[in-house]
């Protein structure tokens, strides 16, 4: 009796569908029957979606991917499609435009995205593949916990062959890694018309009318694309176009700044008439690959990147300065200068003014760096040194995240730095954000707007941190034009609320 259970378990056991043996999930089906229900659950009754704008994008080593393939991009687009086809989910405006919504009118709720919603497609060591989602929170940099679907298993024929062929995520047009091509003039005034006329939307100050005939481009390279952009915006209700030039009270104009070879920054800026007027200068950029090069003639759907230099080829040059978008005429923070204490107590963490601490306390001399603000303010400083790179000053607690201090109205900012010799050395104000500076030069950014702030708190986080009296090593190169470039993208997406000055100092101990 008891020979004949064994027998019966051992054929039962035999029954069972071995894992290996078992049919795999097609990707298709998986998809389709259990990602994309996933997804628009959680998206509909996760409560830290409620009311947030979303955007879908493609990672990879978990950071969003602006170049990628064009099977993981297609699995992305029927995501999206999904989502936009669902009541109560918010599409960033990127990808939930006017066009795929229907729409011509001007959509500024859907610039603020809060969560990128993100796919990874990666090969494993045993020729497989493996899809997963996760969702990325852009404000405190961490995943949202239960928000993870997975599927592992082997890509038919066409899979195989659309993985192999690159493809740009259009999500990403207009940034460094994928520039707008001459051929995509038209994508180019769309993006700047659609970040300026937001900014300008937002004024409360007054009207910006502004002649016909100044909207013109001073680049011949990209002659017409700022009388598109002006018709784009007056057709937003943003602007006012008039053919009287008297009536006008601002100046419409783009510029072109070259970053890498064919590479360029393109800086559209809408500038008030005049000193007394309560408008303030507003601007956008995006990059555009330039003509003359073997990038002009590439079709639009042609990825597009700058070659980087390989490990024996010289790199390529850096620009001198980096333009970064201020407040202008509405200062939030006065002018740099550089003070002796009138006490030792002042170098220390205890500031009456600013609670910040200094790496020169114990007793050690400082100097501070000192101006008047206008506003409240949140207000990062930073440090340039010479031949060692930008760094960001932290305290004497050398926390990992940068700290916020703020500045109220009418207050003065003092934060210790270094010895300065006030006698012997020299301080000159600067306008520039210099790639590779001569001399010791500090910068105090200040913010108005708690959100703005944030966000650039999470960029200056990428900085390598200084919080002791030795000089610590930055950000240089190619990776420091790279921060600065983000930095001014940031700068121009919060010019209503950011401001900053720098302060040049030859012979800091």
């Amino acid at each position: 009796m008891l020979r004949r259970v064994l027998i019966i378990s051992f054929l039962a056991v035999q029954a069972l569908p071995s894992p290996i043996l078992a049919k795999e999930v097609d990707l298709d089906r998986f998809v389709d029957r259990e990602l994309i229900p996933f997804v628009t659950q959680q998206l509909l009754t996760h409560p830290r979606f409620k009311g947030e704008t979303l955007m879908f994008v493609i990672l990879d080593n978990n950071t969003p991917a602006p170049i990628s393939n064009e099977l993981a991009l297609s699995l992305r687009d029927r995501l999206l499609d999904a989502a936009l086809d669902t009541n109560g989910v918010r599409i960033g405006w990127r990808q939930g435009s006017a066009d795929r919504l229907g729409t011509t009118a001007v959509d500024c709720t859907r610039d603020d995205v809060h969560y990128y919603i993100g796919l990874e497609l990666s090969q494993q060591v045993d020729r497989s593949y493996e899809l997963s989602l996760h969702a990325l929170d852009l404000e405190d940099h961490r995943w949202v916990g239960g928000f993870v679907k997975s599927w592992r298993g082997r890509l038919n024929g066409s899979q195989q062959q659309a993985i192999q062929r690159t493809q740009v995520d259009q999500t990403f047009l207009g940034a460094r890694d994928v520039p707008f091509t001459l051929a995509q003039t038209d994508l180019l005034a769309r993006h700047l018309a659609h970040e300026l006329s937001c900014d300008l939307l937002r004024q409360t100050n007054g009207e910006y009318i502004v002649p016909t005939s100044t909207a013109a481009n001073s680049d011949d390279e990209l002659d017409g694309t700022v009388e598109l952009i002006g018709n784009n915006i007056a057709a937003h209700s943003a602007i006012e176009l008039t053919v009287d030039s008297d009536r006008a009270n601002a100046a419409l104009a783009g510029k072109a700044h070259q970053i890498d070879g064919p590479l360029y920054q393109y800086w559209l800026t809408v500038t008030p008439n005049g000193k007394d007027t309560d408008l303030t200068t507003l601007s956008a950029s995006a990059y555009v690959v330039m003509p003359n090069t073997r990038y002009a003639n590439m079709e639009p759907t042609t990825p597009v990147t700058v070659p980087r230099p390989q490990a024996r080829e010289r790199a390529l040059p850096i620009p001198a300065a980096i333009s970064i978008p201020n407040a202008g005429s509405d200062a939030l923070i006065g002018p740099l200068q550089v003070h002796s204490p009138t006490s030792v107590a002042q170098c220390g963490s205890q500031d009456a003014f600013l609670q910040t601490a200094s790496y020169w306390s114990r007793g050690r001399q400082c100097s501070l760096l000192e101006a008047s603000t206008h506003s409240d303010a949140v207000v990062f400083v930073l440090e340039h040194q010479p031949h060692l790179g930008l760094v960001r000053l932290g305290g004497d607690n050398c926390r990992d995240r940068t700290t916020a201090r703020v500045v109220r109205r009418g207050g003065s900012l003092r934060f210790p730095i270094a010895p300065f010799s006030t006698n012997t050395g020299q301080a000159q104000e600067s306008d520039d954000w210099l790639v590779t500076p001569r001399v010791d030069t500090y910068y105090a950014i200040a913010i108005s707007d708690a959100r703005s702030a944030r966000r650039i708190a999470n960029h200056i986080d990428r900085l390598p941190m200084r919080c002791g009296a030795p000089s610590r090593s930055g950000l240089t190169g190619a990776d420091l034009r790279n921060w600065l470039d983000d930095f001014a993208m940031l700068a121009a997406q919060s010019a209503n609320h950011i401001d900053w000055r720098a302060l040049e100092l030859k012979d800091v101990l």
